[in-house]
């Protein structure tokens, strides 16, 4: 689910996610390049382009008015060329995979990290991130 900034005057992903870090929902967990940073310090990328979060959602229901909160100013939006600002992913495991972190949101898994990176189109640095799971084995994932 896909969430644009439609105030006229945007904030930025890094702010949005500092104001989410404030106020942490449960079922929530950081992902996309924040979470691939996590796994992963040296992934070459400057800037956040967008908060990515898994949400846990086994019973395909989930409860998303966390984001209302964050910022009244997010709309869902359908159209995969306007820019995000938040990207939301069920995830529907039975167990949601998240990796605690004291005090904040739990990271989301490495894969779901991965997954958020290829579909932000963000290819070289998904791969570099893949060789790095892949070279540390299975125990990483």
């Amino acid at each position: 689910m896909r969430f644009v900034d439609r105030s006229g005057q945007p904030g930025t992903a890094a702010e949005l996610l500092r104001r989410l870090g404030k106020a942490v929902p449960r079922g929530v967990a950081v992902g996309g390049v924040t979470g691939a940073r996590h796994y992963y310090p040296e992934l070459d990328l400057v800037g956040l382009p967008r908060v990515d979060l898994s949400v846990h959602a086994p019973r395909r229901e989930a409860d998303i008015a966390f984001v209302r909160r964050l910022d009244p100013a997010l709309d869902p939006t359908r159209d995969s060329a306007e820019p995000a600002l938040l990207v939301l992913h069920f995830v529907r495991h039975r167990e949601p995979l998240f990796e605690p972190h004291v005090g904040s949101l739990p990271w989301a898994d490495p894969v779901e990290c991965l997954l958020d990176l290829h579909e932000s189109g963000l290819e070289t640095q998904a791969l570099a991130f893949l060789d790095t799971l892949v070279s540390r084995g299975p125990a990483s994932r």
